[in-house]
């Protein structure tokens, strides 16, 4: 059996890279200089390496010890997430959440289930802002975000919500005008983008094993999903959007979905937190609520 390791060592670690001085350590912690001294002589003693370059003023990490800083800094904060859930799992959520969330998403699906929530767990304050640009859920200290599309790599944590298709849709007057029978059909017809999807110029459709790239003939673009819903459906241009947001403006005939028998690229809508903030009772349970109230 291996030796048995003081995690309390880690503690004295952090905080003295963090205040850079054993003072500075040892006043954040409530503990005297001397006992936090000798932590960390037994703690670079149990790793077998110098953590700590040392001078008459300050304390900075040696490589090892940056590197050993960043391990021990995530399983202290998982640690901590651990004994925060299980001590709060029986509490009644309390406290203020602040959640962003696109627009046309954030009104159809996550408002009324914030209204579910919150009829739930009352003591629950929610602070939600709609927005279609990407915020840094970090920097402007939101405790949860939804995102839509595709995501880019990041620390931060994110758990799929839905899957949905990209299609292309337009009126019933311009369905009818274009008479669309194939992807190339659309190479000079008028688009409108989506700010979403700056990336995207080019669009791959598929069909039975058949792949046609198109280049679109972009003539506006826009960064409200509902504007746009509602320019397509009074002139005469396409677009391409997520069908999960299309649904009553198709049954209800506003939209017709050219090229049916296509298939686009698929995304997800995703809850996204930030990586190493302890989540409160009152988070979690939304997490855990939302990714079965919202999926039916």
């Amino acid at each position: 059996m291996g030796k048995r390791l003081n995690f309390n060592r880690l503690a004295h670690f952090i905080a003295t890279v963090e205040a850079g001085t054993i003072t500075g350590a040892a006043a954040a912690l409530g503990i005297s200089k001397a006992v936090v001294s000798k932590q960390l002589q037994l703690l670079e003693e149990d790793v077998g390496t110098p953590l700590l370059l040392r001078n008459t003023r300050h304390l900075q990490p040696t490589d090892a010890g940056r590197i050993f800083y960043e391990d021990a800094k995530s399983a202290l904060t998982q640690a901590n997430n651990a004994y925060e859930r299980i001590q709060d799992r029986d509490k009644t959520p309390k406290g203020v959440l602040r959640i962003t969330a696109p627009v046309d998403f954030g009104v159809s699906y996550v408002a009324p289930f914030v209204a579910r929530f919150q009829d739930t767990y009352p003591e629950v304050t929610i602070d939600l802002h709609l927005t279609d640009g990407l915020v840094d859920i970090i920097e402007d200290r939101y405790d949860l975000a939804f995102r839509i599309g595709w995501l880019s790599d990041s620390s931060n944590l994110a758990r799929k919500l839905l899957d949905f298709e990209v299609i292309a849709i337009c009126s019933p007057s311009t369905e009818r005008r274009l008479n669309v029978k194939d992807p190339d059909d659309l190479a000079t017809a008028p688009f409108v983008r989506s700010t979403a999807f700056a990336e995207n110029t080019e669009w791959v459709f598929e069909k039975n094993g058949r792949r046609q790239v198109l280049s679109t003939h972009t003539v506006s673009t826009m960064n409200i999903t509902l504007a746009m819903r509602t320019y397509v459906a009074e002139g005469f241009c396409y677009t391409l959007l997520p069908d999960f947001l299309l649904k009553e403006d198709l049954k209800e005939g506003r939209l017709k979905q050219l090229l049916p028998d296509w298939s686009l690229r698929a995304g997800g809508v995703y809850t996204v937190t930030p990586p190493s903030r302890v989540r409160s009772n009152a988070l979690q349970r939304f997490l855990d609520m939302a990714h079965k109230d919202i999926r039916k």
